[in-house]
């Protein structure tokens, strides 16, 4: 292969800053064009022209660096230069979304050598009357277990889930992740091979891994590199989750699915695969001695297949000639085992799945070598000075010459560090907002200071070109506007609601600026992460553990601080989300809702026989073990307490009897459940159109007169009520008003058919000085909705101060409870 060798030019480019020649002829046509009347000698002895041309050598030093490789303008010798270029596996994979990405993920962890991923039917939740509606999101995982690698099954059962549980979709949750039990398989007949075989052992050590392969295949993960090298697109490649054992070819996986039977022709062209096998006789396949099939054999659903190397071994038979080949049986499984151990994955170095980009080579781009040091000696200007023995005139113009050509100097460098801060124009990491560049020429200039009014003014004159000014925010958030552009991507409405919102221009512009950095530097979190859920195996309260559309969503509002925390405490922004498939009836959260949350007598308190318990008498009452419930209006038993035993006309409570000679009340602790369902009533007020009726003033309602609703949260009330009329504000209930009630909650009877398939309810803090901005609001709700995945159906909820304290309370003992093993 020819290559060209590396020399220089020896033709200049033309027409271009590289070029010295056409920058001096461009030069001296603009001194003809301004000046042509007083400057008329454009020849090499004047100083004029002196000045012009080392100004035009300058700039084609200039040239020369801008034209640097672009990853060397980038990059500086920086490690973190590349912080703000993100390589194709950070950028290009996403969460899993579809079943064949949850398949890769659980065949990434080590231990696993098949998985599949179903989705929960009828036939997989039984009769339970309590569990007739199947939520849709909600996956079965079986699983294969490598042999090969030694690890507990419980141990892997713990890893699997884990890996699901950190790559949850949201609205998605894994109803079981089992184990599947080996279904053994063995293989009986005579199999005839050519008498040129060199190693019998090895030759049936082939055949047995071929058919144990056909049973039971290991697919492979494949470098970055072998995928190229195969024909496949880079956006191809990295299409799906970030694995750690590489990449897998969706084709192969959608081969190996499951096997419902096994057919004998099958094996026996595995087999005749062998060059040196000849014929095959008497072939029977079966999984014991009363399953034997000549042709083909049904497997066990709850099973996979396996090759039982021990019983197949006993029952086929090698023959070449017609005579019987002597097989060593522990020769032949050691072969077998090392052909084994040939395809096990391993956990791969970066630069195998990733494109790192190389190392950049630092220009020192930045580096700024003054003009006057290049001028002749006779100038007596930069190094070369004036004699001490000069005139004082001497010395006084060679100042005037040095602070003449310091406007020169001073933009030239300018230029210099311009190009060198590049970087930082293209960069949201960081906290510099500048987007102009200066350098300071103190110690580069021989004799500035002898021509300065002062270093000090100097300096402060250079900080102030550069400190941030509105001019100098706007044209950051311009560049930020471009990187967001490179993934489709605005804060346009956003921004526009803050510049209405305030009056002060240079913190609207700050703001804007941080919150776009933030949103950049989270992008691949809330891109490729959008549709995770957090997990809720993990520490979950007070913590970085949300999930990828909170994320997305609160820097889209410019939240800056969105850990889950208390948001009832204090004046935090922020918002909690909630997933209803998590409500479902299941064994991790067995309580029943219930949105009666009325007082319940207790009649008695009776001391439990050896136990520190107390016996409280409520006959009739529904709650549930480990359900929370309060006392109330009892001095010796006040307090919030977990039902430990139940029985129809008592429950007990774990704390010591005391004497009461009267008698309480029981009330439940709210559910999380009972703001989800639920919705605010705003007021009460007496009803215009029929005397003895109240109207119930609400934010929205599609309710139609005639049905039911539950009103709760109040004192007079609670209960079941008919609505009797309707308006677009509210409706109308048959019960007299009461001045002292001021809100509570209602919720219609009739609950949706499927309360958890793919939907979600987003609860905000309504008392935040921000969302006093009913725009601002407005806002907040139609980003959420817009942030959303199209397929899931977004519900919002304001709460006030007290009902999001007791939320906040209700939301952590709930992730507690789901989480319960």
């Amino acid at each position: 292969m020819k290559t060209n060798p590396i020399t220089i030019p020896k033709v200049l480019p033309k027409d271009t800053a590289l070029s010295y020649d056409f920058l001096r002829e461009e030069g001296i046509k603009l001194i003809q064009k301004l000046s042509a009347d007083t400057w008329t000698d454009h020849n090499a002895h004047d100083p004029g022209i002196t000045i012009l041309e080392q100004v035009c050598y300058a700039i084609t030093d200039l040239a020369y660096r801008i034209d640097y490789d672009i990853k060397d303008l980038l990059g500086n010798n920086d490690k973190s230069s590349y912080n703000d270029l993100y390589s194709p596996a950070t950028i290009l994979t996403v969460n899993p979304v579809t079943l064949l990405d949850l398949r890769k993920i659980v065949m990434d962890v080590a231990g696993v050598k098949n998985a599949w991923v179903e989705k929960v039917s009828q036939d997989h939740l039984g009769n339970d009357k309590e569990r007739e509606i199947i939520p849709k999101g909600l996956y079965n995982v079986l699983i294969e277990k490598d042999e090969s690698v030694e690890i507990a099954g419980f141990k892997l059962i713990a890893d699997v889930r884990a890996r699901l549980h950190a790559s949850r979709g949201v609205c998605e949750d894994f109803e079981e992740v089992r184990l599947l039990t080996t279904q053994p398989i063995n293989l009986q007949g005579i199999i005839e091979v050519a008498d040129t075989v060199d190693d019998i052992n090895q030759l049936v050590a082939n055949i047995l891994y071929r058919v144990a392969a056909h049973f039971s295949p290991r697919i492979p993960f494949y470098t970055l590199q072998q995928l190229l090298k195969k024909g496949k697109r880079t956006d191809e490649i990295f299409e799906g989750p970030t694995l750690i054992h590489g990449f897998m070819d969706d084709d192969e996986l959608l081969r190996h699915n499951r096997k419902q039977e096994i057919q004998a022709s099958d094996i026996i062209r595995e087999i005749m695969d062998e060059t040196e096998v000849l014929t095959i006789d008497d072939f029977l396949i079966g999984t014991g001695a009363n399953t034997i099939k000549s042709w083909v054999l049904s497997l066990d659903p709850t099973k996979t297949p396996v090759l039982n190397f021990d019983e197949t071994l006993k029952k086929l038979s090698f023959t070449s000639r017609g005579l019987k080949a002597t097989i060593n049986p522990e020769q032949v499984k050691k072969l077998y085992n090392q052909k084994s151990l040939q395809g096990l994955s391993r956990v791969l170095p970066v630069q195998e799945r990733d494109i790192i980009m190389s190392e950049t080579k630092d220009r020192h781009i930045e580096n700024y070598y003054a003009l006057q040091n290049q001028f002749p000696a006779n100038y007596g200007i930069g190094t070369s000075g004036v004699s001490e023995s000069a005139p004082e005139r001497r010395k006084a113009q060679s100042k005037q010459l040095t602070s003449y050509l310091m406007f020169f100097e001073q933009l030239l460098a300018n230029h210099f560090s311009q190009i060198a801060n590049f970087k930082n124009l293209m960069s949201f990491d960081g906290d510099d907002k500048r987007t102009y560049f200066n350098q300071s020429l103190l110690g580069t200039v021989v004799g500035l200071e002898e021509v300065l009014d002062s270093k000090e003014n100097y300096e402060k004159y250079l900080q102030e070109r550069t400190a941030d000014s509105v001019d100098g925010l706007k044209r950051k958030n311009k560049f930020l506007n471009h990187l967001l552009a490179r993934f489709s991507e605005r804060f346009t409405g956003y921004g526009m609601l803050l510049q209405k919102a305030s009056n002060i221009p240079y913190e609207v512009d700050k703001k804007l600026i941080t919150d776009k950095s933030n949103f950049l530097k989270d992008y691949p979190a809330i891109s490729a992460g959008r549709g995770r859920a957090y997990d809720y195996t993990q520490q979950h309260w007070q913590s970085n553990n949300i999930s990828g559309l909170e994320k997305r969503i609160a820097r889209k509002l410019g939240i800056e601080e969105y850990t889950r925390r208390n948001l009832g405490d204090g004046d935090t922004e922020g918002f909690h989300m909630v997933e209803h498939i998590l409500l479902r009836p299941h064994s991790k959260y067995p309580y029943p809702f219930d949105a009666q949350y009325s007082a319940v007598e207790i009649t008695k308190f009776e001391a439990v026989e050896n136990t520190n318990h107390t016996r409280c008498i409520s006959k009739g009452h529904t709650l549930k073990e480990g359900e929370e419930m309060r006392i109330l209006e009892n001095e010796q038993y006040n307090g919030t307490y977990t039902v430990i035993a139940i029985e129809v006309d008592h429950f007990e409570i774990e704390i010591p009897f005391q004497e009461s000679t009267t008698s309480g009340f029981w009330q439940r602790t709210l559910d999380i459940r009972y703001f989800i369902r639920t919705a605010p009533v705003v007021s009460f007020s007496d009803s215009s159109s029929e005397v003895g009726h109240t109207f119930c003033t609400v934010t929205e309602h599609n309710l139609q007169k005639g049905d039911r609703i539950e009103l709760t949260g109040t004192q007079h009330y609670d209960g079941d009520y008919e609505v009797v009329n309707i308006t677009e504000k509210g409706f109308e209930i048959p019960i007299p008003f009461i001045e002292k009630e001021t809100s509570g909650r209602w919720m219609p009877i009739e609950i949706p058919a499927d309360p958890y398939s793919l939907q979600l309810t987003f609860v905000l803090p309504n008392w935040m000085e921000r969302y006093q901005n009913e725009a601002l609001k407005k806002f907040v709700e139609n980003t959420i909705q817009e942030e959303t995945p199209a397929h899931i159906t977004a519900y919002i909820q304001w709460l006030d101060k007290p009902e999001m304290q007791i939320f906040d309370k209700a939301f952590q003992r709930f992730l507690k409870e789901i989480n319960r093993s």
